[in-house]
């Protein structure tokens, strides 16, 4: 399977390669974000690739305004469920797509109590929940003899430590790291830490899972249990 992945910041030769070499994407399966992108933008990458799509928010609403992304804050409600191109937020909930099953964790760590920010006892029940949901979908998988899926993790925030930042507002959140112990995704793919040099590691190994910050754009091929980032789209804005 490949994911091209986008957050965070709008990658204009992304939307150059789209309206100019739409082909080059012909080969992309799924079009995922791990959020602070606006509406408008994540409208424009699936149309334009016409592939599903599955996203999570992040913690800041954005509009359209002139060539800029600026913060909106009276158009986004954190407690009910948002739509983007006729797709559902995936916070808190797990959707099988073949031989995967995608999972989403939206919002970053209470730091200043705006919206979809989230305390560590907050999401930690989220993580529960999800938890509960994938050992149901293996116990089923297993009951029916199918093939055991592998799990696909689409965050906001970072995990506690990896890739995240000592100031409040960009720390991981810690039930991240029992959730990685417990479930052991295959990959798992956030947001929320601006790259500005390119040549940071973005890319790690917890356990048996491959963290990828997916700042920008990210193109990755899974293939089995062997995941590669097979390009850093540039954001050139």
């Amino acid at each position: 399977m490949k994911i091209l992945a986008v957050s965070d910041e709008p990658s204009h030769s992304l939307e150059t390669l789209i309206a100019d070499k739409p082909g080059q994407y012909k080969d992309i399966d799924i079009v995922v974000s791990c959020g602070d992108l606006s509406d408008d933008y994540l409208e424009y990458v699936v149309d334009g690739i016409n592939r599903d799509f599955y996203f999570i928010s992040g913690n800041h609403p954005f509009e359209v305004s002139g060539d800029y992304f600026e913060p909106q804050k009276t158009t986004f409600s954190s407690r009910g469920v948002k739509y983007i191109a006729g797709e559902a937020d995936l916070h808190g909930r797990i959707e099988v797509l073949g031989n995967y099953m995608l999972v989403g964790f939206g919002g970053s760590i209470w730091y200043n109590g705006e919206e979809n920010q989230f305390t560590e006892e907050e999401m930690a029940k989220v993580v529960k929940n999800v938890e509960r949901n994938i050992s149901w979908q293996r116990l089923q998988d297993k009951l029916f003899r199918r093939q055991p899926k592998d799990v696909i993790v689409i965050s906001h925030a970072p995990i506690a430590g990896v890739h995240d930042q000592p100031d409040r507002a960009h720390r991981g959140f810690k039930c991240f790291e029992g959730f990685v112990k417990k479930i052991s995704p295959l990959l798992w793919l956030h947001g929320h830490i601006h790259m500005v040099n390119q040549h940071i590691n973005q890319v790690s190994l917890v356990g048996s899972t491959t963290v990828v910050n997916a700042f920008g754009c990210k193109v990755l091929d899974i293939k089995s249990k062997s995941i590669q980032v097979l390009s850093h789209c540039i954001n050139d804005s």
